[in-house]
Formats: C-alpha cells, sequence, structure tokens
C-alpha cells in the first residue's frame, strides 16, 4: 500500500465492495475540484478521513482495486495535455512526533530542511535565456494542465516573473497561491461583478489559472521549492540552490518560511529534536501568517542523499509532509443572531451546524459586518466556510458554491433589537447609539478575569441587574448594596430549560466583595474597563505607563495620545472622543475610591525592580495566573513583554504546556537564559510584598 495514502490514525475500512468504490468515485471527483476549480466538494478534514478508509480497505482487500483505481485519489487532480518528464509526486505523510523521528532516521544522518507546506496550487515552470516559456500544473502528476498564456497575460505571477535578469535555462516547481490580503482583494473584486465568493485561497488559485478570460483582478503569489538545471547539478544543497533562485527575482519557499516565522529561525536541522521545534514554532505562529499553509514538508537537504534514497511509485523517500488539523471546514448556515457589543458596534453570530475545525467542534462562529453578509447573499440553508486557526475566534469566511435552491438572502433588521431604534448606519461597521444596549456587554467585559476580575458578575447577572434599572453604566456598580441585588430575580440556564429565581444574600455577598475589591485593581485596568472604542488590555497598559494617571490621561489631546507608541491619529482620535464621553462616569468612578495613579516609590525610596530594561517572554501557562496576569506582573517587574523570542530577549518564563517546545528551542539557539514559572510567581510576590 502507498505510504502516501496512509492517514496518521486507524481508519475503518468498508465493510461492502460497492461502498468502497462508491468512496472512490467520490474522491476522484473531489480531488479534481480540490485542486483545479474554484468550487470545494469536501473540506481537508473530510478528504483525508475518506482516503484513510479507502486505504485501510485496500490493505484488507486488494483484489477490490483490480482496475487501479486507487491511484486516481492519490492527492492529485485532473491530467492535462503537458507531459511532466520528471513526475510531480505527492508526499508521505507524517502526523505524531515518533513519525517524524521514524522518518529523520531513515535519512540516515542527512541534514534535514523543513518547509512552508502552502495551501495552493502546484505548478511547474519552464525558462529558456531567460524568458518564462512554460507553466502547467501537476494535474495526475505525470501530465498537468498547460497555463502559460493564463501567466503570461499577467505578466508573470508575484516571485515567477515572465523574465529573468540572465539568461538562465532550466525549471523551477513551486506553489502558486493568495496571501491573506489577496484573497480579501480577490474576493472583493469577485463579488462586484456579481460572482460568489472563492471558499478558499486555495480554490482561487486553482480556478483563477485555469480560465482562459478574467474580468476582475485575482493576485497572487509564487514559492519555489525545487529547481532543476545544468548549474544546479553542481549544488548539492538544497537551500544553495534555492539561493540561487533567489537572486533571479524567483520567490523560494526556504526564504518566505524564515520571513514568514522569525529571521533567526534555522530551517536547517540536524536533530529529531530541532525538526520537532521548527515545526512547533511554525505551528505557533501558523495562526498569524499572511500566507495560507496547512503543514510544512521535511525533506533532506542533500541532493546526493535524496540519490541515494530514490523515489517509490507515488512518493520520494527522502521527503513528507508533516500536516496541522485543518484551520477551515465547510458547514450549513441555520440563523444569524444580531446583537450589540461593548462598543454599541452590531455584532452578527452565525447558527451552523457543528463542525470540527482545528481540533474543536463549532456550533457558532462570528460573521463580517452587514454589508459582507448580504454580498454574499448568505440565507439560512448556506452552504458556508468556516475558519479557526490557532486561537483566533471561529469566523465565517465565504459562501460556498451555488445557492441551495429556495434560500432567502438574510435582511438585517432595521432597526436595533434591543431598543428599537434605527440603527446608525454611518459607517460600515453599523451602531446602536443608545448606551444602554451595549450596557450588558461592556459590565461583562469589565468584569472578566483579565480586566476587574468580579467573580459572579456573568451576563446573566448584568442583564438583570440592567433590567432592574439598579445598574445605568459601570459606575453605578459601586453604589449597589447585599439587599438591593439579593432581591433581583434573573434568569438562568438549567438542564437545557431557564428558570426564574432570585440572586439571593450568599450570592449578592460575594458579589459585592468582588466590586468592592475592583477598586484596588491596578490603573491599567480600571482604563480598560471602560469600554473605549480601539482600546483593549494592551493599549490600557500603554496609556497607564506613558501618563501615569488618569487625572493625566484625562487631561491629554489628541496629538498627546498619538504620540504613544503603536497609537495612530484614528486611535488616539478614537479614545480622546471616549474619554470625554465618559468624563461624568469616570468622576463617579474616581469619587467611588478606584486606582487613580500607578503605583509609585515612597519619597527617598529607591526604584530597584529586578527587570527593569529586559525583554521577558512568556511561554505556557504560569501557575495561578492568566495569560494577561502573567503579563502584567512581568511588567511590574519591570520588563517590557514581547511575544517571540529573539536575539533581543533577556529571559525566556517557561511554564506548562506544549506550546513552550518551540520557544525553548529558540531560546537555546540564541543563548536566552529560562526561568521557571514558579519561580516567576516567587520573585513577583516577593518582589511586591517587600
Amino acid at each position: 500500500m502507498p505510504a502516501a495514502l496512509l492517514g496518521g490514525t486507524a481508519a475503518t475500512p468498508f465493510p461492502h465492495r460497492d461502498e468502497f468504490e462508491e468512496a472512490v468515485t467520490a474522491l476522484v471527483t473531489a480531488s479534481a475540484a480540490y485542486h483545479n476549480t474554484d468550487d470545494a466538494l469536501m473540506d481537508d478534514g473530510e478528504h483525508d478521513h475518506l482516503l484513510a478508509r479507502i486505504a485501510a480497505t485496500h490493505h484488507l482487500h486488494p483484489d477490490w482495486d483490480d482496475h487501479g483505481v486507487l491511484t486516481s485519489v492519490a492527492p492529485g487532480a485532473a491530467a492535462g495535455d503537458v507531459h511532466h518528464p520528471t513526475p510531480m509526486l505527492s508526499l508521505d505523510k507524517v502526523t505524531t512526533d515518533d513519525q517524524v523521528a521514524a522518518f529523520v532516521d531513515r535519512l540516515g544522518g542527512a541534514d534535514v530542511v523543513v518547509e512552508l507546506k502552502f495551501d495552493g496550487l502546484a505548478v511547474r515552470a519552464g525558462y529558456k535565456r531567460g524568458q518564462l516559456v512554460l507553466a502547467a500544473t501537476r494535474g495526475d502528476g505525470t501530465h498537468g494542465e498547460n497555463i502559460t498564456a493564463q501567466v503570461l497575460r499577467r505578466g508573470g505571477i508575484r516571485g515567477l516573473p515572465a523574465a529573468l535578469p540572465r539568461p538562465w535555462t532550466g525549471e523551477v516547481r513551486g506553489e502558486v497561491f493568495l496571501t491573506g490580503a489577496d484573497f480579501a482583494t480577490a474576493n472583493t473584486n469577485r463579488i462586484s461583478h456579481g460572482k460568489a465568493a472563492f471558499a478558499t485561497p486555495r480554490n482561487a488559485a486553482s480556478g483563477t489559472l485555469r480560465k482562459q478570460h478574467l474580468h476582475y483582478e485575482v493576485p497572487m503569489s509564487f514559492a519555489a521549492y525545487a529547481a532543476a538545471g545544468a548549474e544546479f547539478d553542481a549544488i548539492d544543497s538544497h537551500l544553495e540552490r534555492m539561493a540561487v533562485l533567489k537572486t533571479m527575482g524567483i520567490q523560494v519557499a526556504s526564504a518566505l518560511t524564515v520571513g514568514s516565522v522569525d529571521p533567526g529561525l534555522r530551517i536547517r536541522c540536524t536533530t529529531t529534536e530541532a525538526v520537532r521545534a521548527v515545526i512547533a514554532e511554525i505551528g505557533e505562529r501558523r495562526a498569524f501568517m499572511s500566507v495560507p499553509i496547512d503543514g510544512v514538508v521535511i525533506k533532506a537537504d542533500s541532493r546526493a542523499a535524496r540519490l541515494r534514497l530514490g523515489s517509490g511509485t507515488l512518493a520520494p523517500r527522502w521527503a513528507a509532509a508533516y500536516k496541522f488539523a485543518p484551520d477551515h471546514a465547510f458547514s450549513v448556515l441555520r440563523a444569524i443572531e444580531v446583537g450589540v457589543g461593548r462598543t454599541g458596534r452590531m455584532s452578527l453570530t452565525a447558527v451552523i451546524d457543528p463542525v470540527a475545525v482545528d481540533g474543536t467542534t463549532i456550533t457558532r462562529a462570528s460573521l463580517h459586518h452587514v454589508a459582507w453578509v448580504t454580498g454574499q447573499h448568505l440565507g439560512v440553508g448556506s452552504k458556508v466556510a468556516v475558519v479557526r486557526a490557532g486561537e483566533v475566534i471561529p469566523r465565517v469566511t465565504a459562501a460556498v458554491g451555488e445557492q441551495p435552491e429556495g434560500v432567502l438572502p438574510w435582511q438585517p433588521l432595521p432597526a436595533c433589537p434591543k431598543c428599537d431604534q434605527p440603527w446608525d448606519t454611518t459607517q460600515q461597521l453599523w451602531r446602536c447609539s443608545t448606551p444602554a444596549c451595549s450596557l450588558v456587554s461592556l459590565l461583562t467585559y469589565a468584569a472578566s478575569r483579565d480586566v476587574l476580575d468580579i467573580d459572579g458578575l456573568g451576563e446573566e447577572i448584568a442583564t438583570a441587574l440592567v433590567d432592574a434599572d439598579l445598574v445605568r453604566d459601570p459606575a453605578d456598580l459601586y453604589d449597589l448594596t447585599v439587599e438591593q441585588i439579593a432581591a433581583v430575580v434573573y434568569s438562568r440556564a438549567a438542564g437545557g430549560e431557564r428558570a426564574s429565581r432570585r440572586i439571593g444574600e450568599a450570592t449578592a455577598t460575594k458579589l459585592v466583595a468582588g466590586i468592592a475589591a475592583a477598586k484596588a485593581q491596578p490603573l491599567a485596568r480600571h482604563i480598560t474597563s471602560l469600554g473605549i472604542r480601539m482600546t483593549g488590555r494592551s493599549v490600557g497598559r500603554w496609556l497607564a505607563a506613558h501618563f501615569g494617571s488618569l487625572e493625566a490621561l484625562r487631561a491629554a489631546g489628541v496629538e498627546d495620545l498619538a504620540s504613544i507608541d503603536r497609537i495612530g491619529p484614528a486611535k488616539a482620535e478614537s479614545i480622546h472622543e471616549g474619554l470625554r464621553s465618559a468624563s461624568a462616569v469616570i468622576d463617579r468612578l474616581i469619587a467611588a475610591g478606584i486606582t487613580t495613579e500607578i503605583e509609585k516609590p515612597e519619597a527617598g525610596e529607591e526604584v530597584s525592580l529586578p527587570w527593569t530594561g529586559k525583554t521577558v517572554v512568556i511561554t505556557g501557562s504560569v501557575p495561578g495566573m492568566s495569560r494577561g496576569q502573567a503579563q502584567e506582573a512581568a511588567v511590574r517587574l519591570g520588563a517590557t513583554v514581547s511575544g517571540s523570542v529573539s536575539a533581543r530577549t533577556d529571559l525566556v518564563i517557561v511554564g506548562a504546556g506544549t506550546s513552550t517546545r518551540s520557544k525553548l528551542a529558540k531560546a537555546e539557539q540564541h543563548q536566552v537564559p529560562t526561568m521557571p514559572a514558579e519561580a516567576f510567581v516567587a520573585l513577583h510576590a516577593d518582589t511586591v510584598n517587600r
């Protein structure tokens, strides 16, 4: 059984031959669409699961594949009229640490290169005396579709020039893909021409390059992962061959890998541990990359090692693909819920059929603004693409394919569902100008663990307090009494139903104590709790550190605010207006006794913080602290907190969790000292209590 068709986990074989043959037929059709059209018939998870079941069945019943149909469902696409003298093979998959180790061992000590595995369209391009003369898709691996005219009509593709600066003759192989910004531009252009949005960047690349005539712009990029030509025969190292391509203006996957992750990343590895660390680092950064990837490619750097290892029928023995969990899937839209966020912005939430994305079952996902939803012609019953990369909130990215019959496009409510007042539609993001409508969202945000940390003030209690007219703004919280809260009736979910009950004295006592304790939270958190547009926890910390007091912040002009690093003119205007609008509330908060200044040393006392002037990175979970609390604790010790390890990092705090491996590897690479999270907690406690 070809290893390229084997998944990383055991799959259930089909019990009957007719089911096996139906599955093969379905996957043949889906594989062609997967690579060669702009219509996705299956998401990656469905495709890989079905492929694994077919492989498992073939292992038990090889005689069922009497026509050789199994090879037609190997990763590939429809054949074309361009012959590939050297086949464009697929790659074996490795999905566990043990499989990675086994693959590295197979290479027999040869250096290993780890590169991004782009989620796009595989292409072979030929140059003659510096001119692009051929471009073809991978197709079925031996024959592909001729797309030379489409590429030349565009004047080449970003990273794949139509003409080189010198008369080189040879060929390159790589991937055509759309960056995140390009995908957004392509869909905007496509929708403006009355077309449905592309479901995924890969479908956009393949669908666009196969079309002879296109009436809208789809920006694309190319990254080479292989090259052949007379001068390359004398170059043994893959990375050195890629460096030569780069001098000719051809974008290469190796350089793009380093540029997308970290300038200090070493993608040539000599040990299994180093390979695992690079994979972990890329996986950790995946959600923040501008390029679409679905894994990494691990391969021997040496040409001699590749020749020694050779290739099988479907895959080379010197390379393998490590695929991450799919970050997108397809589902069906069942409803669109309209709400109001903490700043008054209309929030749109899609209720969808349960679907697994990035290892999590998703039933709800965020939607863009009204114009985007209506432009997509979304309605109940629409098939949609859902994305959840890393820890990003799930979101709907596109309608997929043609709308099913009977689907009616969604129309926005003309007025806010809470106050029945018309929406403010003067901007792309519709807003409700009635302060009370966003109050519940603001209260629950302010009470969250990383802001004021008021235990017990969740959405149900906050809604009840607002409905009882006890809280009209955040300052009202500090005037509440146990008796007032205890008498309030609220709706509580229980056993799949909702029941009404009084809050009660015990809960009210705990809540009043939590509100009182919140007064002592640092100034940065109180600034954040105001819920001013374009602010959050990070901005709250910047403002507190820069101005030192609430009084100085309120007195600041727009130019003063804009002078702060990472706060531009638009954000400064928003903060200034937000502070002005909240002036009366801030006065009452000050009267209630909240913290209004950052902590200052007493007269004559010298400031002696252990991490003054140091840059610190925190990785993993810290005992007794959320991520935000740990960052604040490091700031209290004098540090500047960074999100990635580099040569400029002074210390890495290491907590629990598998995500720490890549940062530990980077710390070792840059010789950055580390500290256990427990020691960090103890140092913080000792410093603040002395």
